[in-house]
């Protein structure tokens, strides 16, 4: 479960430099593969250090249950 959960928000960074790198590359009109990298990298990094962060400082179980008591508000 831990192993989950630390996937989850490492994984959730990597969706965000996945759409900064497509807008980029709409941006941009072409495709470059080391600029792809080099994004996709550096979120695949920031999400590992916030997983890390969480699991240390929070702890993976208690991140979930902070997680599953948040209240969507519809406006």
């Amino acid at each position: 479960m831990a192993t989950y959960i630390w996937l989850r928000i490492t994984l959730s960074y990597c969706v965000v430099g996945a759409v900064i790198t497509t807008l980029l590359s709409a941006y941009i009109q072409t495709v470059s593969l080391p600029t792809i990298s080099l994004i996709m990298t550096l979120f695949l990094f920031i999400g590992v250090y916030n997983a890390e962060v969480t699991r240390r400082y929070t702890g993976l179980n208690s991140y979930l249950i902070k997680l599953s008591h948040q209240k969507h508000h519809d406006f």
